[in-house]
């Protein structure tokens, strides 16, 4: 089976304790991650913390002899600008720029080749052989090579390297076999390890040689060389600004230098291709989502020679229904450069945003993006993305009262899912129905059954499995007092999201006569509670990739000390579905596999599904921009090189 390129869409920082929990919590989600699903406890774009003055503003508008600026605000500062160890918000926003994977995210949910020029895959599926194109090369004008690919994958499988993702590319083995083609085995056949393959490379040209240790924090972090779309020039502590790779750096525009002060940090680097390399930025595999085992984030292995034009048995998948941009005007003009401006608040971000200083504003709060939104000529782009927040039951046999799949309907159908999607999360939210998100090529609505908000029916599904009530509260069989349980989560200073979820399901279980209590945990505590079973219930984020695999989560095989099953679940009769669900096969042959895991699911409710995360970008001016699933905030970059800008936003 063979894919051609065939049509392709157009210095060390201080940390504070907050931005480190999370870099800890980060590490955390990929322990628990393996395959496609990880359990994320802080969202990659919770605000970082930084240092220096609030970036001063800057006319957005280009000079009519000047380049044209696209310029979008971020709340914080870049701190390791890599695929394998980015931190925060700024971090994957410029990764998802800068760098780019052997494949990418291309239209209507699809996957299609990027570095890559073709892959073959044996008839076990375990064994992946990859063609790199002649003419892929860095952004310093080096050819991007096998060697790269290699080392890629030793820094994600390296702990030292800080980006926590070792135990996900544990079971994977890369070699070179010549300059521009490298074979990928896996320890099990993945179906869907195609989507592991949009994770960004490392250039080992430039790295080798440095010790692991210091990828995070050395001097490369700050002044990257990728193989993306766009190049960084400039770096401060105000912005960044990046061209298109392979162009030299236009002079700063008259109000933009006027206004900032210069940078102090240049990449290294000029010469590389530009429109050859196009936007990637880990569909699916990039930090918590790569996975292990089979590297499988993927968007579906159908045969991968359908997979230029839709990878995978894409072409049956759903697309989303993103918020239209406004029709490019007459005087619509290709981006030339791109500014990233970096601000210590959201406030700040938001008053330069109403100022007219930047034309886009990403990671802003569900208040304060409604609130943009009405600003003359503003739009919001509406990305439906992978991360899950749901509930993880302690399934194990200690924990008996929740055996029931009864009792487990019966506490999600207490907790209303839509009021904390529209209200509680402003609309950055959509429901969730299953473990996988319904723009997926293996979501199938006829096998998903729906659980719908009612009280008086999950009290009645306690009733039917043996539960009692009195003055009020739910006693399980057996129990000789009535039952309580413990809600764990992360801190609302490192995930505001999950706190507000955590506390919505709270009183939901609190009305159906269920005792809660939240406590929030850093990400070490919070790890080793669920390494040790001493919990019962967890609300966390479940990032997955473009294709998922709930092998590592669920599998009984992964009950097991360094497993990724932190729940406990064993039911040998869901291991086959889950089994079967993962292994190559046609589109129709995973599509029928995937149908029979999603009805199994609904049966067993074994992780209680409560909402999926939106990313949403309020901006100005500004056209092409298609929105659809995506992992991080740097996927939005997808389709970067098709943006357009008006003369006057």
């Amino acid at each position: 089976m063979t894919s051609t390129a065939g049509r392709r869409p157009p210095g060390r920082r201080g940390i504070s304790p907050v931005t480190r929990d999370r870099a800890i919590t980060g590490i955390l989600v990929a322990v628990l991650a393996v395959a496609a699903f990880a359990i994320a406890l802080p969202r990659g774009g919770a605000p970082g913390s930084g240092e220096g003055s609030q970036a001063p503003g800057g006319a957005a508008s280009s000079s009519p002899s000047g380049p044209t600026v696209y310029r979008e605000g971020v709340v914080g500062r870049p701190m390791s600008i890599t695929p394998v160890t980015a931190r925060n918000r700024a971090d994957r926003t410029l990764v998802g720029l800068i760098y780019s994977g052997l494949v990418k995210l291309g239209p209507d949910n699809t996957l299609v080749p990027d570095l890559a020029a073709s892959w073959t895959v044996d008839k076990s599926g375990q064994t992946w052989t990859v063609a790199i194109r002649p003419d892929a090369a860095w952004q310093d004008g080096q050819p991007v090579t096998a060697d790269d690919v290699v080392y890629t994958v030793a820094a994600l499988k390296d702990p030292s390297a800080a980006g926590g993702l070792a135990a996900a590319w544990a079971d994977v083995t890369v070699q070179a076999l010549d300059a521009k083609t490298v074979r990928f085995t896996l320890g099990s056949p993945v179906g869907g390890f195609l989507g592991a393959l949009t994770q960004p490379l490392l250039p080992s040209h430039l790295l080798t040689g440095v010790p692991m240790s210091d990828l995070a924090t050395g001097d490369f972090s700050r002044s990257p060389v990728g193989s993306g779309p766009y190049q960084l020039v400039q770096l401060d502590d105000t912005r960044a600004v990046l061209v298109p790779a392979g162009a030299t750096a236009p002079a700063p525009t008259p109000d933009a230098s006027a206004a900032r002060p210069s940078a102090d940090a240049s990449a290294s680097g000029a010469a590389a291709p530009s429109a050859s390399s196009s936007a990637s930025s880990g569909a699916g595999a990039a930090t918590a989502t790569a996975s292990a085992g089979a590297g499988s984030p993927a968007i579906a292995s159908a045969p991968p020679s359908v997979a230029s034009a839709a990878p995978s048995g894409s072409a049956a998948a759903p697309s989303p229904s993103p918020t239209a941009t406004p029709a490019p005007d007459a005087s619509a003009r290709p981006v030339e450069r791109i500014e990233v401006t970096f601000y210590d608040t959201e406030a700040a971000l938001a008053a330069a945003f109403q100022a007219g200083e930047i034309d886009g504003a990403a990671g802003l709060s569900a208040a304060t993006t409604k609130a943009l939104a009405s600003t003359p000529g503003a739009s919001v782009l509406d990305y439906p993305t992978t991360t899950l927040s749901a509930i993880l039951l302690n399934l194990r046999p200690t924990h008996p009262e929740l055996a029931d799949p009864n009792v487990r309907k019966a506490l999600l159908g207490a907790v209303n899912r839509a009021a904390i999607a529209a209200s509680d999360l402003g609309g950055q939210a959509r429901v969730a129905d299953t473990l996988i998100p319904p723009e997926s090529w293996a979501y199938d609505p006829a096998e998903v059954t729906k659980v719908g908000y009612d009280q008086s029916g999950a009290a009645k599904l306690l009733k039917a499995a043996g539960w009692t009530r009195s003055g009020g509260k739910w006693t399980a069989p057996k129990a000789k007092k009535p039952y309580a349980i413990e809600l764990l989560t992360v801190p609302a200073d490192v995930n505001p999201r999950l706190a507000a979820v955590a506390e919505a399901v709270r009183q939901s279980w609190t009305t159906l006569g269920i005792t809660v209590t939240v406590t929030p945990l850093s990400g070490t505590a919070l790890a080793a509670r669920l390494k040790t079973g001493d919990f019962g219930a967890v609300l966390l984020d479940i990032e997955s990739g473009l294709e998922p695999d709930l092998y590592p989560l669920l599998d009984s095989s992964q009950v097991r000390a360094n497993g990724s099953n932190r729940s406990g679940y064993q039911d040998p009769a869901l291991d086959k579905l889950l089994e079967a669900a993962r292994q190559p096969g046609t589109v129709a042959e995973r599509q029928a596999a995937w149908s029979a895991l999603l009805a199994g699911l609904s049966a067993r409710l074994p992780v209680l599904p409560i909402v999926w995360a939106d990313e949403q970008v309020v901006v100005r001016g500004l056209s092409g921009a298609s929105p659809r699933l995506i992992v991080h905030t740097g996927d939005r970059y997808w389709d970067v090189l098709a943006w357009r800008l008006a003369a006057s936003r």
